[in-house]
């Protein structure tokens, strides 16, 4: 039986027994001749052959109907009713009748879980062919059949972009990318756009491919490699697109023939899982046929000669903790993007201050992907914002409704990752596995401390990282030096569920927690203080794998241990970026392991209570338990007659003095400390010693003394050390250094003095940045003096400040300095419950009478002779002789 007698047999049948697709059907021999291709496959029409790799297959008419009924509506939902009445248009069949056909036309495309997918089964509705399709046009009708002539180059009705997708979705956000590309297609014949999964490498490479064709005249034709699965059918898959007949096994030189004759922009879309043999065709195309142009797209670059790559970048989100209006935050692609998207799933959804938040939250965490995106915003339709940004961390089980006609490996945030990690390497994937642990960018070392073990080397991590880069699996900023790689957010939960499902994740977090500890562990670099600001602030962002570490350390399987020596060497990391109140209930959970083990009393147990109590001071002032852990500190410290240790320590017993207003005890543990840091030898020990002994002698009123003291400590201090070995709250030896001179000279008379330096302190404090040392820095000098000389507008700027840092970082001792402030520039009674002497005496100096009446009422016996003005002023109000 002949095809054309089917088609005569079709067109005979009265018109209420022919199917809704069968008067396409109808007009195909009547229409000029051309070709729907799909893979590695080319179905000619009118003639109604199907070719693979330019080779006619054998066929049966039945499985040939339905193939032409899903081909010519490639992405639309069929009904089984539609079409089993397109197919036997004479007879009403049964559904088993479809599906044997079926069978049979899945067994001859190869259709299954190991190759290509084309036919997709919907349960209980229908079935969809789910392969792009391109339609080709033939130049000839008479075209003669495959290997039987020379291929014939197309002409005519072939260019322009008719063999391109049309995109039907606004494209957002890659406008500058489009028109950057366009403009370089023509110089660069062989473009090739990478980037991870779900990207829109596609988007991006047809939108350019419609631009340049416009711009220059010459066709495009669009390739799409997604569904051939063997390497040696890329070339026939480019032929078929092209509808180039081939005369031999290699299709090669017909289609370098059909180019040179006219010239194309092929446009060679999913290339990553062929990436050699398009590597090696693209290089022969270029060579062979002088006018073509390839435009690539894949998951990493082709590296063959003359290739230039576009690394496609994320879509631009506001940064974390940025506050943006509604009207900036769409200006960013990723927010207008989830807009657009959430808008065509919801016409009722409207993004508003109300739910901005968590669409910032999506885009972020979602790092940018359109793809993604997309799938959040789809799922607007059924949920609000609010909880899909609640179970993002459950995001592949949640972000699961792709387009029905988009690849199946595209139309879940899962398979989309899946694809790329079926096409790594065993070792690449094992290190992409173990690198899942990390929360921050890293570098090298850092990948072969984490992910090197078993049968994988330091080299062989190297060359997986370098393979996972290429593959757009790790980013790599080449601007960091230091830390220039670090996984999306997306593919670090994906890669960690696989370590997860590999039974690698405790060696995994502990080979983590174990560098994470030897970063901080150098007692010159980080513990001793010695550490530059610059060496902190490169090491800031790796806080987030620190607090991975210790939870894992410190969790009941944990290793304790390993918990202590981590908080231990961190401490200056967490004090750096001002956050002693997390630090505080890390060290808790520390110090009771520590109490509870071989270590009680030892070196680690006494660096934890030290830490533990600066902490304290900056969280909850100079309280008993601040008191408690340096006294138990130094006691043990003195036990081991650790001289460092000693220095630790005394610097906490110190400060716990000062803040508590014992002063004459606290110049009695400055000596001490002074003594014991000149027997080190150690300057900057040295130099911290007077500074100690300057404050206490100020606070004692001995103001002569404390200026001599700490203007030469500044003189000699031409590079100050931010901090020392006892100090570990990294406040700023040069801003501490001036809260003291100020204070002095105001007291001495020299207020217009004064007055400069507190600006310029508050200047220089605000611009470090570092939370503590501005604290620091306004409350004990630039609000004090500017108080006291009666600045209040400048004070109360820059109280403002103050509280602006302790309320974010919960600095609850800083706080009530400014609470205090605020409360006299207000011209309101300062509250004088919670206060410490030191906050009492500079709120009474400002003229607070209930600050000046708690210190009388206190009857303390070493009251500063700078202050006893003030407190007979407030006792003669009261009637009290002082």
């Amino acid at each position: 039986m002949s095809n054309d007698w089917l088609f005569l047999r079709q067109c005979a049948l009265p018109a209420h027994r022919i199917g809704w697709h069968s008067t396409r059907a109808m007009t195909l021999s009547m229409t000029a001749p051309y070709s729907l291709a799909f893979g590695p496959f080319t179905l000619q029409f009118p003639q109604r052959i199907l070719l693979k790799d330019g080779a006619p297959l054998k066929i049966g008419s039945r499985a040939l109907d339905i193939l032409v009924v899903l081909v010519e509506h490639a992405g639309a939902l069929v009904s089984t009713r539609n079409l089993c009445d397109s197919v036997w248009v004479d007879n009403v069949v049964e559904e088993g009748a479809l599906r044997v056909h079926l069978s049979a036309l899945r067994k001859v495309l190869g259709d299954g879980p190991d190759g290509a997918r084309y036919i997709v089964n919907e349960t209980g509705r229908g079935y969809r062919f789910a392969a792009p399709v391109t339609r080709v046009e033939a130049a000839d009708p008479a075209a003669p059949r495959p290997h039987t002539h020379a291929a014939q180059p197309s002409t005519g009705s072939e260019s322009g972009s008719r063999g391109l997708p049309v995109t039907l979705a606004r494209v957002i956000g890659r406008e500058d990318v489009i028109a950057g590309l366009t403009d370089h297609l023509p110089e660069r014949r062989l473009l090739t756009i990478a980037g991870p999964g779900g990207m829109g490498k596609t988007t991006v490479a047809v939108a350019v491919a419609h631009r340049f064709t416009q711009r220059t005249g010459m066709r495009a034709v669009f390739v799409n490699f997604a569904p051939v699965s063997a390497a040696a059918s890329a070339a026939s898959t480019i032929a078929s697109a092209l509808g180039v007949a081939v005369s031999s096994g290699d299709p090669v030189p017909d289609l370098i023939q059909a180019l040179e004759a006219s010239p194309a922009l092929l446009v060679l879309d999913n290339c990553e899982h062929l990436i050699d043999a398009v590597a090696v065709l693209a290089e022969q195309l270029l060579q062979g046929a002088s006018g073509v142009h390839l435009l690539v797209t894949s998951r990493e670059p082709l590296r063959a000669e003359g290739e230039s790559v576009h690394r496609l970048a994320a879509l631009p989100s506001p940064e974390t903790d940025a506050v943006v209006s509604l009207d900036d935050a769409v200006q960013f692609p990723a927010i207008a993007l989830f807009q657009d998207r959430a808008r065509a799933a919801n016409d009722r959804f409207a993004l508003s201050a109300a739910n901005l938040g968590p669409v910032i939250d999506i885009c972020r965490r979602l790092d940018g992907i359109p793809l993604a995106i997309e799938f959040a915003a789809a799922r607007v339709g059924l949920m609000d914002v609010h909880s899909i940004a609640a179970r993002l961390d459950d995001r592949f089980a949640l972000l699961t409704q792709g387009r029905r006609t988009a690849l199946p490996r595209q139309q879940t945030l899962r398979a989309t990752l899946d694809w790329s990690y079926e096409l790594l390497r065993p070792e690449e994937r094992q290190v992409l596995r173990r690198l899942s642990v990390m929360r921050a960018a890293f570098g090298m070392d850092a990948a072969a401390a984490v992910a090197a073990g078993g049968d994988v080397d330091d080299l062989a991590a190297f060359d997986a990282v370098t393979g996972l880069i290429a593959k757009s699996l790790i980013a790599c900023a080449i601007d960091d030096s230091d830390h220039p790689y670090r996984l999306l957010d997306t593919t670090r939960h994906y890669a960690h569920m696989r370590l997860e499902e590999a039974n690698e994740l405790e060696d995994a977090r502990r080979r983590h927690a174990l560098y994470c500890c030897a970063i901080f562990a150098d007692p010159v670099a980080a513990w001793e203080g010695k550490a530059p600001r610059q060496w902190l602030a490169i090491h800031s962002q790796r806080i987030n794998d620190v607090r991975a570490a210790f939870d894992w350390a410190a969790a009941q399987d944990g290793e304790p241990k390993l918990a202590i020596d981590l908080l231990i060497a961190t401490a200056p990391l967490w004090f750096h970026l001002s956050l002693p109140h997390e630090f505080l209930g890390m060290a808790e959970r520390a110090i009771a392991a520590a109490e509870n083990s071989d270590l009680a009393g030892k070196e680690q147990h006494i660096e934890l209570l030290a830490a533990y109590g600066h902490a304290l001071w900056h969280t909850r002032g100079p309280t008993a338990e601040m008191a408690h852990a340096f006294d138990a500190a130094q006691a043990a410290a003195q036990r081991l007659g650790d001289d460092r240790l000693a220095l630790r320590t005394l610097w906490g017993v110190w400060a716990h003095r000062t803040l508590a207003g014992v002063y004459a005890e606290s110049l009695e543990h400055a000596r001490a400390f002074r003594a014991t840091a000149a027997r080190t030898g150690d300057f900057a020990t040295t130099q911290t010693g007077e500074r100690m002994c300057a404050l206490s002698h100020h606070f004692l009123g001995d103001h002569a003394i404390a200026r001599a003291l700490i203007e030469a400590v500044m003189a000699r201090d031409k590079d100050p050390v931010r901090a020392t070995h006892a100090n570990h709250a990294q406040v700023d030896a040069h801003i501490a250094a001036l809260s003291i001179l100020m204070r002095i000279m105001w007291l001495q008379g020299e207020t217009d003095a004064a007055m400069a330096l507190a600006r310029d302190c508050a200047t220089e404090a605000l611009a470090i940045d570092h939370d503590l040392t501005v604290c620091y820095g306004l409350a004990i000098g630039s609000i004090a003096v500017a108080t006291w000389e009666g600045e209040v507008a400048l004070a109360r700027e820059w109280t403002a400040r103050l509280r602006e840092r302790t309320r974010r970082r919960g600095l609850a001792y800083w706080d009530k300095w400014g609470e205090g402030f605020e409360a006299i520039h207000e011209g309101r009674p300062v509250t004088p419950a919670g206060a410490t002497p030191m906050q009492l005496e500079v709120f009474a100096c400002a003229g607070d009478a209930g600050s000046a009446n708690a210190l009388i009422e206190a009857g303390r016996a070493d009251t500063p002779s700078w202050l006893q003005g003030h407190l007979q002023e407030a006792a003669a109000t009261r009637g009290v002789q002082t």
